[in-house]
């Protein structure tokens, strides 16, 4: 006989109460997101959010910045430093006649026939260029001598052909900003402003155009004419020149300036002269475009 144990009727109340209520668990509800979340959502270890499946579904309403791995990064806008920046060579020179924005150096100009003139050749150290024997000081004293393709501005393929279409008035070529290697229309000017300037002399002086625009210094003494007089500041310098062999030659006694302007003869172009042993100005003459010669600039007009 088997013997049965009474269970009293509490305790099958309370068994029959747990039963139910752990098959009636229910599934805990996911995070929702509202247009004022944000997309990234840390969770910590000991915590996972369950999910149906592995993508995030955002509604059309919701606006999705773009992620800061998957925008390039904008370069900085680039700040000019001291050292990129070209110095004004030419801020302590606001007085003076003429300064050349390009090595700061300073030239004394003079106003000639209603002209604005260099009173001093020009020195800017440019390619096709040379000082007097290769030594700087007579670049100094004289300034540097160009070749007729590197004062007008050309490359040397113009050296043996013509560059007719090239030479537009107030050609630039080698001169500072803002003047320009005169024409031999433009000495042709110089020369009858002066010549005319010295017949209205009421001092009676009997000097030629050369002998008034030569430097007292610097040239070789002549029994064939007088001494530079400088009179109307041109300041004319004898600093020879250099042939097309690359020899120095006359220095001391000639002065020569190339113009913008060819000769008919291929290859050659024409030159203003003016020679320690005459005292005119002695006018035009041609030579080959490799030879090296002074420039004097003109300023543009105003």
């Amino acid at each position: 006989m088997k013997n049965y144990r009474l269970i009293p009727a509490f305790s099958v109340a309370v068994l029959a109460t747990l039963f139910c209520a752990c098959s009636d668990v229910k599934e805990m509800p996911r995070p929702l997101l509202s247009s004022s979340s944000e997309l990234i959502i840390e969770t910590s270890s000991s915590e996972e959010i369950e999910s149906s499946s592995s993508e995030v579904v955002v509604p059309t309403s919701v606006e999705v910045p773009p992620s800061s791995s998957s925008m390039a990064p904008r370069p900085p806008k680039p700040v000019p430093s001291s050292s990129s920046v070209a110095p004004d060579l030419c801020a302590e020179a606001l007085n003076a006649g003429l300064c050349d924005k390009r090595d700061g150096r300073i030239y004394r100009t003079v106003r000639l026939g209603g002209q604005l003139w260099m009173a001093e050749n020009l020195k800017f150290n440019a390619p096709g260029s040379w000082c007097y024997e290769d030594k700087q000081e007579n670049c100094s004293a004289y300034g540097r001598l160009y070749k007729w393709t590197t004062a007008v501005g050309l490359d040397d393929s113009f050296l043996n052909k013509s560059a007719k279409d090239s030479l537009t008035a107030e050609r630039r070529g080698i001169c500072p900003e803002g003047w320009h290697v005169p024409t031999s229309a433009e000495m042709k000017t110089l020369y009858a402003s002066l010549r005319k300037r010295l017949k209205d002399l009421k001092d009676s002086v009997v000097e030629g155009v050369g002998t008034s625009l030569k430097k007292k210094d610097g040239w070789e003494e002549s029994d064939e004419a007088p001494p530079g007089t400088d009179r109307f500041g041109f300041g004319a310098v004898p600093g020879g020149y250099r042939n097309s062999n690359g020899v120095f030659n006359y220095l001391g006694q000639d002065c020569n300036f190339w113009v913008a302007t060819e000769a008919s003869e291929a290859g050659r172009a024409p030159y203003w002269n003016l020679y320690f042993a005459n005292e005119d100005f002695l006018g035009v003459y041609n030579n080959l475009k490799s030879t090296g010669y002074s420039l004097r600039c003109v300023k543009n007009a105003e």
